[in-house]
């Protein structure tokens, strides 16, 4: 299907409508659609980390090579043990992030049942814990403010969200972000989050603006569409465009700064139940990768299918697929965690393998397997580093690093 993609391209302009969404004059100018198949994400791989592996002398390449062969190696990807937090949250592990912490670098945010805290090097390689919050109400997950250093955001409730927060590692300080039944809080670019609620009585979808040290800025609401938003997620590329999936299977796409729902496009059979991890905008085309809801039912009807990469023309709303993600042939079981970084996307299997998908690499389809990580969860982290969870309460930092 990727060959039905130029019959998409508009001309290199932005993703939308220029009068609805200005294009955002920090941006780079746009690949062509067709290199988000073919290269790696850049932002898992920084000049500095590619500068030491060329520079690195005999003694760190046989350190290297032992440590491949001890961790988890495969023909297309190495991921490399570097860190071993031992029971940080008390052994109960809810979910687990990394946080930029202007004073410290980066740090590992850790959530059990009842707390947060953070754990960073003070004195490396030595880890310490540095602080920790602790609520009345159960912790659900956390996650960083996206491109605010010392923000983390976490929800708190029982099977669903009752409250959601900020925390500041530079103040020690915490505040309500929102309340009530919350469906589900999201990290957009600037400083944004992104709450979506079930009760008919309030404003469904709501944009938060946050200030450097965690108050709130301001605050938009955003316009609904007639089904129910079973999901968001950010568009990058675009900072201000924001894609949403809906029950009845379309794709919805809203300006952030001024509350607009743009477009409403038709996903077609075979898309019903998915659900958007995350958007591409790349020269007027929008990529959307969708999680399938079923494994069982993806394997009679998708081939395998974990994912799928559609094209989208956000001004016809004409849709192509561009790609599928695949269940490695050795994995077994089913997946329970997914986690989307850049074009890269990290899943966690109920059996404790994990699996590396990068959609710009040769391996993108079928993925590079990890089975022996024991696992429950797994987290990108910065520039690379893969984040692992286990039931023991052990916390384990990885570098991944593609063949």
């Amino acid at each position: 299907m990727v060959d039905s993609l130029p019959k998409l391209l508009l001309p290199p302009t932005p993703l939308l409508l220029p009068q609805s969404l200005p294009p955002n004059p920090n941006t780079p100018p746009p690949l062509p659609p067709t290199q988000l198949l073919r290269q790696p994400a850049p932002s898992l791989h920084s000049t500095r980390q590619a500068t030491e592996e060329r520079g690195e002398g005999e003694e760190e390449r046989a350190w290297r090579k032992k440590e491949e062969k001890r961790d988890g190696m495969t023909e297309e990807g190495v991921l490399m043990l570097s860190h071993t937090l031992k029971a940080p949250a008390g052994g109960s592990l809810v979910d687990v992030c990394c946080v930029s912490w202007l004073s410290v670098g980066v740090c590992v945010a850790v959530a059990g049942e009842w707390e947060v805290c953070v754990w960073g090097q003070t004195n490396p390689p030595h880890w310490r814990r540095l602080h920790t919050w602790t609520f009345i109400e159960s912790v659900m997950s956390v996650f960083p403010v996206p491109d605010a250093p010392g923000l983390l955001c976490v929800t708190l409730g029982q099977l669903e969200i009752r409250e959601a927060r900020v925390l500041c590692c530079s103040s020690l300080s915490q505040a309500v972000l929102c309340e009530g039944e919350v469906q589900m809080v999201v990290g957009m670019s600037n400083r944004r989050l992104v709450s979506s609620s079930y009760s008919v009585a309030t404003t469904p979808l709501q944009v938060y603006t946050l200030t450097q040290d965690g108050s709130l800025q301001g605050c938009l609401s955003l316009v609904c569409p007639t089904e129910h938003v079973r999901a968001v997620a950010a568009v990058e590329g675009q900072t201000d465009a924001l894609i949403g999936s809906t029950h009845g299977g379309h794709v919805v796409l809203w300006n952030v700064t001024t509350g607009q729902l743009l477009q409403r496009i038709t996903l077609g059979d075979g898309f019903t139940d998915t659900t958007c991890l995350r958007g591409y905008s790349l020269c007027g085309v929008l990529f959307v990768l969708l999680q399938h809801p079923s494994l069982c039912a993806v394997e009679e009807e998708e081939g395998g299918a974990l994912f799928s990469l559609v094209a989208t023309n956000p001004l016809t709303g004409t849709v192509a697929l561009a790609t599928r993600l695949c269940l490695p042939k050795a994995c077994t079981g089913r997946l329970v965690e997914v986690d989307v970084h850049g074009s890269s996307v990290v899943g966690v299997f109920r059996s404790g393998s994990v699996c590396v998908w990068q959609l710009g690499r040769r391996q993108a389809q079928e993925g590079v397997w990890f089975p022996e990580l024991g696992c429950q969860l797994a987290r990108w982290g910065a520039q690379g580093t893969v984040l692992t969870a286990h039931l023991n309460g052990d916390v384990c930092l990885h570098r991944y690093r593609p063949l």
